[in-house]
């Protein structure tokens, strides 16, 4: 009975033993885990919609992050032949809606206005080479040309003359979008996104969250430990007002959004 006694309590002791060694590795690896989130950089993008907040990111993944792959790249083809069929049909629609209005320089293309118009309100499109065709001669009209050097009258996203210039390209079998093609892209930001990166052996995480008023009840979830907040204005939008009243002019929603955000820090 004494032997047995003596077994089990040997037995313990190899298991509270083997408990310690377990509960010291666990705090080691959290000791290390703390010393490691303090030393990392939390950055908060913060700013109106369309401001380039999403750019920042995608710059930041280009410069310290390896770039995008081949499969990420393929996947952004058709957001970037969507940014094509946008800008097209928001340019040609808007021809009628200006004041003064403002008329085709070729009368011919009117015949390539009234399909891009009509594949307008399809979400689900193949993009054939008969669009592409249409969009590009289109675009070389000097009418369209006129219509969106008043781009600021309406709502265009930014990347308009880009890939509007770049239908060729965009248009092959084997396109593959370069880096300024899947910088200049755009695509609405809903939700938060964390992009982690190394500068010089210090750590960053960054998160972007969507810039629409929408979208900002969410950027509470983000101030927790957030080391700093970047700011993001597009100065270029001094002239142009927001999509979500077409009313208040962007410039002085920035500045009210940062003035909001400075008085509940």
């Amino acid at each position: 009975m004494g032997c047995l006694g003596n077994s089990k309590t040997e037995d313990q002791r190899i298991d509270e033993k083997a408990q310690r060694e377990a509960n010291k590795k666990i705090e080691k690896q959290l000791q290390k885990e703390r010393l490691a989130y303090k030393a990392t950089h939390r950055l908060l993008l913060l700013g109106a919609g369309e401001s380039g907040k999403s750019t920042i990111v995608k710059q930041m993944r280009i410069l310290h992050v390896n770039g995008f792959n081949s499969e990420e790249k393929k996947q952004k083809i058709l957001d970037i032949r969507k940014n094509v069929k946008d800008a097209i049909v928001t340019i040609v629609s808007a021809m009628s809606t200006l004041i003064p209005p403002v008329p085709l320089a070729n009368p011919e293309n009117q015949f390539r206005m009234d399909y891009i118009k009509s594949i307008a309100p399809l979400s689900d499109f193949d993009y054939t080479q008969e669009f592409f065709e249409h969009a590009k001669k289109l675009w070389d009209d000097e009418g369209v040309k006129a219509c969106f050097e008043r781009s600021n009258e309406y709502q265009l996203i930014d990347c308009a003359q880009y890939f509007l210039e770049r239908i060729d390209s965009v248009s092959m079998d084997d396109y593959t979008p370069t880096d300024q093609d899947l910088l200049r892209c755009r695509v609405l930001t809903s939700g938060i996104f964390e992009t982690r990166f190394q500068v010089d052996k210090v750590n960053f995480h960054m998160f972007d969250v969507g810039g629409q008023r929408d979208e900002r009840r969410k950027w509470i979830q983000c101030f927790n430990d957030v080391t700093a907040i970047i700011f993001v204005v597009a100065c270029s939008s001094y002239n142009m007002v927001i999509r979500e009243d077409n009313n208040t002019n962007r410039l002085r929603e920035s500045l009210d959004l940062f003035k909001s955000i400075w008085n509940n820090r």
